[in-house]
């Protein structure tokens, strides 16, 4: 009998720590469940971790101060990352204003070559008209620079003035008075 009783002794002992561990979790507030008990027996959560009431103030200083070193630095690396980016937006933007004026230089260029190329081939087309003019008759000439809509006051007041001057009075002559001192007018600004 006496070798019956050790390891119901042993049992015992084993069900009484038990019993004495799990009353402790309730007590420290540890698990507030018999869920939660359930969770704690298959390891799935920390028993380790105690009630914020019974923790030392000591121990909630020292966790509040490893919390904010860790916040420190992780503040810290991002201000640098920040820095960084605001670095190198600066660098891009200055990139950018570079590019911009290198183009606007040449779009001012090709505007300015566009310009010039346009004006000279404007010249030589109308030195090619006033070149027709001179060889038209005065009164045919004259017909055809006065018809409405066709030609403009100021591209008729350019033609004659580019005209031979014997050429544009007899042209003026075939012209309606009306029209002629308009263009005439126009002769005087040019």
């Amino acid at each position: 009998m006496k070798f019956l009783l050790v390891p119901f002794l042993i049992i015992g002992m084993f069900v009484s720590f038990g019993a004495a561990l799990i009353s402790m979790l309730f007590f420290t507030h540890t698990i507030t469940s018999v869920d939660q008990l359930k969770g704690v027996l298959p390891g799935a959560q920390d028993t380790t971790r105690l009630a914020d009431e019974f923790v030392l103030k000591e121990d909630k200083l020292d966790r509040l101060f490893s919390m904010a070193e860790e916040y420190k630095r992780l503040y810290e690396t991002e201000r640098k990352r920040a820095t960084e980016l605001q670095d190198s937006l600066v660098t891009e933007e200055a990139r950018f204003l570079a590019r911009r004026d290198s183009l606007a230089g040449v779009e001012q260029a090709l505007r300015a070559e566009t310009d010039s190329t346009q004006k000279a081939r404007r010249e030589q087309n109308l030195k090619e008209v006033v070149t027709f003019y001179n060889k038209l008759k005065p009164s045919a000439a004259a017909d055809i620079l006065q018809q409405e809509g066709q030609l403009g006051d100021t591209t008729v007041a350019l033609i004659m003035k580019n005209l031979q001057p014997a050429h544009m009075a007899k042209i003026m002559g075939f012209m309606n008075p009306e029209f002629a001192a308009r263009i005439t007018k126009l002769l005087q600004s040019l």
